[in-house]
């Protein structure tokens, strides 16, 4: 018993850290990149990994209240993240429930999965409305985030595996 209040206070402090580092990565500039539509998108990043891997005991309620807190940080429309975290829940429950990502091939194609459809969800919902969206910059986003995902996703196994 008492270990397990351990482990489940240090993801608490883990999942804290990761993500007080992704506000501050949120909010630098990459050198080569000057537009802030290339940036990527660390905190879809983050909680995809962490909703994939199932890093801590989330449910919808604390999923939509860290989306909303994500909105107040981003300064995006309120709800915006909170929703797609949701989606992004439901579709790794029915991705869990109908196949078994075992191989790190399959973990990879799951991330790019959720990655893709939260991208696509935020262009949808997002503030621009813009009719004609330039997909060279959406590729590119897409690819950075991917990559940030997959960052996430090793620095996460790495942290269930040292507890």
């Amino acid at each position: 018993m008492i270990k397990k209040k351990i482990f489940i206070r240090n993801d608490l402090i883990n999942s804290c850290i990761l993500f007080i580092g992704t506000l501050f990565l949120s909010r630098i500039n990459i050198p080569l990149i000057t537009s802030s539509g290339l940036m990527p998108d660390y905190f879809l990043a983050l909680f995809v990994a962490l909703i994939a891997a199932r890093f801590m005991n989330m449910n919808l309620y604390i999923l939509f209240f860290l989306g909303l807190v994500v909105d107040l940080l981003a300064g995006q429309l309120i709800g915006q993240y909170a929703l797609i975290f949701i989606v992004i829940y439901f579709i790794n429950f029915l991705l869990n429930k109908y196949f078994v990502f075992k191989a790190p091939v399959m973990l990879v194609a799951q991330h790019l999965i959720l990655i893709t459809i939260s991208i696509i969800i935020l262009l949808i919902s997002s503030l621009s409305y813009e009719l004609d969206i330039n997909m060279e910059v959406f590729i590119f986003k897409w690819i950075i985030t991917c990559l940030a995902g997959l960052l996430y996703q090793k620095l996460i196994q790495f942290l269930i595996n040292k507890s």
